[in-house]
């Protein structure tokens, strides 16, 4: 009975300074993130200019086989520029290539287009 009494104060005192150290840790880490952290830039995005209904409808339609590659980079790199500067970023951020992406499995449809729809 003495060994098991010794044995089980033994795992609690190991179990409390355990516990004591790693909140002293997440402390540590609470306070030095305190003194790190940068203050995040909101700027306010340009409102886009809406003129027509008329592109959006037709680029919601199935894109055809021969349809220019050149729009849709042009489109992609216009996107891209957008983002960067609502971000505050400027930079010679250049579109060399795009390229169409198979359509694969189902699975891997569904991950690629949770990422994309994640970023709305």
């Amino acid at each position: 009975m003495d060994k098991l009494l010794m044995g089980l104060s033994t795992t609690a005192t190991g179990m409390l300074v355990v516990f004591a150290g790693l909140m002293i840790l997440i402390g540590c880490i609470y306070v030095m993130t305190l003194f790190t952290a940068r203050p995040k830039k909101k700027t306010p995005l340009p409102e886009p200019e809406v003129t027509s209904i008329e592109p959006v409808r037709s680029m919601l339609e199935k894109p055809s086989e021969e349809e220019d590659d050149q729009q849709v980079i042009a489109a992609i790199a216009a996107a891209v520029a957008m983002i960067w500067q609502g971000e505050g970023k400027t930079s010679g951020f250049v579109v060399r290539r795009v390229r169409r992406v198979s359509a694969g499995s189902a699975r891997a449809r569904a991950v690629r287009e949770e990422q994309v729809y994640s970023r709305l």
